[in-house]
Order: structure tokens, then sequence, then C-alpha cells
């Protein structure tokens, strides 16, 4: 069925992708909905997911040798979930969690898999007190 929207391809290079301040990104002036991708020489490759312009989704980025080096996740722009990234040897390094953009925790990784730091909102964290409100209505 057609709605008379024109049909989005579902991946294309992120400097074909325009945004505003507001990190609304947009594809032949649509919102764009779809993955952005970066094939940099020298660097490796780059996904974000996208739904309606916004950071939607994972987000990953490779070493040269493949390996997954970053995956996050995205709701409205803002990461949402587990984040992680590795060393090139594929162990992690970090692992972290936010919800609606804020950081809960994280915990960082030695190269011999040994927790080095780790982080915990606190409680009375002006950020945590506003998170919650957030959910309260709905977000």
């Amino acid at each position: 069925m057609n709605d008379g929207k024109k049909s989005q391809p579902h991946r294309v290079p992120d400097e074909l992708l325009d945004y505003n301040e507001e990190l609304f990104y947009t594809y032949n002036g649509d919102s764009f909905t779809g993955i952005g991708y970066a094939d940099v020489p020298g660097c490796g490759l780059s996904e974000i997911s996208y739904v309606d312009g916004a950071q939607d989704g994972a987000a990953r980025d490779w070493y040269l040798s493949g390996q997954l080096k970053y995956e996050a996740n995205y709701k409205l722009n803002a990461r949402h979930g587990v984040t992680r990234e590795f060393r090139e040897d594929g162990s992690l390094a970090l692992e972290m969690t936010y919800d609606h953009g804020v950081l809960l925790w994280s915990v960082k990784y030695d190269g011999q898999g040994k927790v080095a730091d780790h982080y915990e909102i606190s409680e009375d964290d002006p950020k945590l007190l506003q998170l919650k409100r957030h959910r309260e209505y709905g977000g």
C-alpha cells in the first residue's frame, strides 16, 4: 500500500544525512528512518539506527579488523540501555547502563577482566530525581 510517502533506503552513508541543532536527521528533506553508516579508511565501520529522524536503536563501531569496538542503544537521541566498549582483542573494557540519557552505573575492566573502576548514581542525584519524575509522566 502506498500512503504517499517517498520510500527511503534502509542504509545510507552518513554524509548523505542532514541534521539540525536538535540532532533531527533527514534524508532528501524527509525525516530519516534506517541506518546511517560511515566506512572511513583507517578508522573502521560505524552504524547508527534512526527512527523518524532521531537516533533510536543500535549504534555500533568496529575496529579495522572487524572486531566490535562499541555498541550502544538510543531512544529519541539519548542513550538508553546498555552501552559497551571492547578492546581490539574482544575483551570488555567498559559497560554502562543509561536510562533516557542518564548514566545509572558503569564498570571499567582492566586487561585481565577485573573491575578497575565503577560508578553508580546516588539516590539523591538531581539527574535521578528528574528521571523518576520523567518515568511518572509516561516517559
